[in-house]
């Protein structure tokens, strides 16, 4: 008989449970903002274009927790972002392992319903002029550069290629030769005017330029910069060539 008892006693203690706060619904409320805009050089009014994946990013402290713990929203290639599924509230906003000169802002507010904000950035370098073309069997890129500010110094550019909109240091084809990148060791001074040529040649690479079909090439600038963290590449906007 002592194995009714037992489960007796079971059922008991779940009816007790059902009463309990565990089971009642959550009734905190979900997410009732949206956040979006654009990082945009203060000099020029154009976006800061970056990497999809591991490029710049925003790192918000929604604030007055105990514990502010760091959301990362993630900047989009062209400079955008949106987070549709964020809180109403006062947030820390930081700008940190970009592209351009960190900062923070101490205290921002995100109001319920839709919030439109465009962040003003100092890139570390900007990409001048930049014309990217096929010529015969060869995609000639040229270009110069500025830096944004006079201690900025340049460690490497680069042509990237590949078959969507994300190309760039994370998303591109692997190239063979030498002439679509370029070194500096030490790093050197940003001559403005200075014009620096790129290419890829399409016959040595006919692996990954094997359709016919639209490719897609940016150019890419790395800077070095004293005591900024970690620095990520600064773009040109894509360039659309069809094979």
């Amino acid at each position: 008989m002592k194995q009714p008892i037992k489960i007796f006693i079971a059922a008991l203690a779940l009816i007790a449970l059902a009463g309990c706060e565990i089971f009642e619904i959550d009734n905190y409320e979900g997410p009732n903002a949206s956040f979006h805009g654009s990082i945009l050089d203060a000099e020029t009014g154009q976006a800061v274009e970056t990497d999809i994946q591991n490029g710049s990013a925003i790192r918000a402290y929604e604030l007055g927790w105990p514990t502010e713990a760091a959301q990362t929203w993630v900047i989009k290639q062209n400079g955008e972002f949106r987070n549709d599924m964020t809180f109403a509230a006062h947030y820390k906003i930081e700008f940190i392992n970009g592209n351009f000169y960190p900062f923070t802002i101490p205290d921002l507010e995100i109001t319920k319903g839709d919030n439109l904000h465009d962040f003003q950035v100092t890139p570390y370098i900007r990409i001048k002029n930049a014309d990217i073309r096929k010529s015969g069997n060869t995609v000639v890129a040229t270009f110069s550069l500025e830096a944004g500010k006079p201690e900025v110094r340049l460690a490497a550019i680069r042509l990237y290629a590949f078959t969507d909109i994300y190309v760039g240091e994370q998303v591109k084809f692997d190239i063979e030769g030498d002439a679509f990148r370029k070194s500096f060791s030490p790093a050197k001074a940003i001559v403005p005017g200075e014009t620096f040529t790129l290419t890829i040649d399409i016959g040595a690479n006919s692996g990954q330029f094997k359709y016919s079909r639209n490719y897609y090439f940016r150019i890419g600038a790395l800077a070095e910069v004293a005591n900024v963290g970690t620095v990520r590449h600064n773009y040109a906007p894509h360039a659309v060539i069809p094979f």
